[in-house]
């Protein structure tokens, strides 16, 4: 909207703007072995932990099509995605796939990535986050650089940093690990008056079959989100279950797996 803004406001002379989302496709190749099989369709690249390290990124030519490999890790596993010209998309596919016979591959689609990002602790930004969240609300406030000069919206994030956020993002396992809250379910507290009073939400929710439990994220009030271990309360049909909050990662914690 605001690139938008400053082309229409005539600020923005000789500059013009063409959205090329569609002129790339990616893939996501993840599990321990996908650098094995990177090696097999990747050449003349050293694709090695120390040559190519985690957060890195790459351009090279992949069965033969020019893409850009970058080594992430939102599933927590090591991985690399993919970039390619949507023409090369079919090809680079199907090379992936043969490639991959030799070590067990499988497609994965968006819910086993939905479940893998969530056991460690990665948003999805617009369902764990929402047009009001802030970065430093969400967790995130390491990508924010308040020392810049200026840039767009850094008045009212200095703002709330320095007077805190009211409410925070976190992780949460339930008391029944077998108990799943569905997104969107309410967090209550039971008030004086004993009368239930809303103070969070659940945004993401998945059992966990690596580690046999439920786990989620959820926004509660800063100083019970600060509290690792506290107990809160999830409304579901009525029923009051409880959960506690968890900080941080709930699979692999130091990330070895996904920088091995």
């Amino acid at each position: 909207e605001w690139i938008q803004w400053w082309l229409q406001s005539g600020w923005g002379d000789g500059v013009s703007v063409v959205n090329r989302t569609e002129d790339f496709s990616a893939f996501n190749l993840a599990g321990p072995l996908s650098r094995d099989l990177l090696r097999v369709l990747v050449h003349d690249l050293d694709i090695s932990n120390e040559a190519f390290p985690y957060m890195h990124m790459k351009s090279a030519e992949l069965a033969g099509a020019p893409c850009h490999l970058l080594r992430i890790g939102f599933t927590g596993e090591l991985s690399y995605e993919i970039h390619v010209p949507s023409g090369y998309a079919l090809h680079v596919w199907e090379a992936l796939i043969q490639a991959g016979q030799n070590f067990g591959i499988s497609p994965f689609g968006m819910e086993a990535q939905r479940i893998l990002r969530l056991e460690k602790s990665h948003i999805i930004v617009g369902q764990d986050t929402d047009a009001l969240s802030d970065p430093i609300a969400a967790d995130m406030a390491w990508a924010v650089k308040l020392d810049k000069v200026d840039f767009l919206g850094q008045r009212p994030l200095r703002r709330i940093n320095e007077e805190g956020p009211s409410n925070m993002l976190t992780g949460f396992k339930m008391a029944n690990p077998r108990t799943v809250p569905h997104e969107g379910h309410q967090i209550v507290n039971q008030g004086s008056n004993n009368k239930m009073e809303i103070i969070g939400w659940v945004t993401s929710s998945r059992f966990s079959h690596t580690l046999g439990e439920t786990i989620g994220l959820c926004w509660l009030p800063t100083d019970l989100a600060s509290q690792n271990n506290a107990r809160f309360s999830i409304r579901m049909n009525g029923v009051l279950e409880e959960a506690r909050v968890h900080h941080g990662a709930f699979y692999d914690a130091p990330g070895n797996r996904l920088k091995m």
